[in-house]
């Protein structure tokens, strides 16, 4: 197949937890013998089909909020977006919401309300770099919902993280949809059965919206590991904190601890780190916003995991 490819970063340079996922899909997509052409903001790239098949967006909002990306100023037109999704059935898939909000993470948990209660709140700087001065939802865009309403497919990464994104765009009619399970070497993150001495574990960006207000609630005084780096403004006051490891040694860790913890105060598309957790042997600990603890199969089990980029090809296939 023909397939263009639109994507806020070019998964093939940049190497966020998004970026790897479709990277990946990307890979195997090629393997498959379609010929995938990229079109990005970062890098500044266009390249098209003449006749594509298929088109592909992957978190086509996906801009940061700092002045040094440009924030929305740097981002695909909506024009440009139109005259792609016209040229073909088209498949949308977000990691997370991007495509949905143009907040960080989803500070509105979902349930929201005609107007924005966040927006009124930023500084004028980060308004500026949203190019968005007013309070309406991010999902009453036209575009916006147009993506998800008429697409052939839409991807998401758990049962949550699909009936949080309807739920926002308030869309009055299921739309096809696939969803991705977690992509994880099962040999790399296993259960060594070696001796647990540590109580809690966390292991991500150590922020409010990972759930830092309530780990130090529950676990002010526990023996509680937290491994990552410090979001901004946060100053650690309780636990053990571990700036950084390599990701080979995550999965060590892992097995050390009894318990995994991840409490997100807003919801999580997924949270890969709690499966890798759970096939670490970890009890997890968790919260209704981990999209992982909704996919309804044992996340301890390996066999549970695997052919994942098949099952995303399949379907794009099947809308041709």
């Amino acid at each position: 197949m023909r397939v263009d490819c639109l994507t806020f970063l070019d998964p093939t340079i940049y190497r966020g937890g998004g970026e790897n996922i479709t990277s990946e899909l990307l890979a195997f997509g090629r393997k498959r013998g379609h010929d995938i052409r990229i079109s990005s903001v970062r890098p500044t790239r266009k390249a098209f089909h003449t006749r594509p098949d298929v088109v592909l967006l992957f978190d086509v909002f996906n801009f940061s909020h700092s002045v040094r990306s440009l924030g929305a100023w740097r981002r695909f037109g909506d024009h440009f977006i139109e005259c792609a999704i016209a040229r073909a059935p088209f498949v949308h898939l977000t990691t997370a919401y991007p495509d949905v909000c143009n907040l960080p993470y989803l500070p509105c948990s979902g349930l929201r309300g005609d107007a924005c209660p966040k927006k009124p709140l930023p500084h004028v700087t980060t308004r500026l770099l949203l190019k968005d001065f007013g309070t309406a939802c991010f999902a009453d865009r036209p575009l916006v919902n147009r993506l998800f309403s008429e697409s052939a497919l839409n991807c998401f990464f758990s049962p949550l993280h699909r009936e949080v994104t309807v739920g926002v765009l308030k869309l009055n009619h299921a739309r096809p949809s696939l969803i991705l399970g977690p992509m994880i070497d099962v040999g790399m993150f296993q259960n060594l059965r070696h001796e647990r001495d540590i109580d809690y574990l966390f292991v991500g960006v150590i922020c409010e919206a990972k759930g830092l207000g309530e780990m130090r609630d529950r676990f002010y005084d526990a023996d509680i590991v937290l491994v990552g780096r410090l979001g901004p403004g946060i100053r650690m006051d309780f636990g053990r904190h571990i700036t950084h490891l390599p990701y080979a040694e995550v999965p060590l860790w892992m097995n050390k601890a009894k318990n995994f913890v991840f409490l997100p105060r807003w919801p999580e598309p997924q949270g890969r780190v709690v499966a890798e957790a759970a096939l670490c042997g970890c009890n997890i600990i968790g919260n209704a916003n981990v999209g992982a603890l909704t996919l309804g199969f044992d996340l301890a089990d390996p066999n549970n995991y695997g052919g994942v980029e098949k099952s995303f090809w399949e379907a794009v296939e099947a809308v041709v």
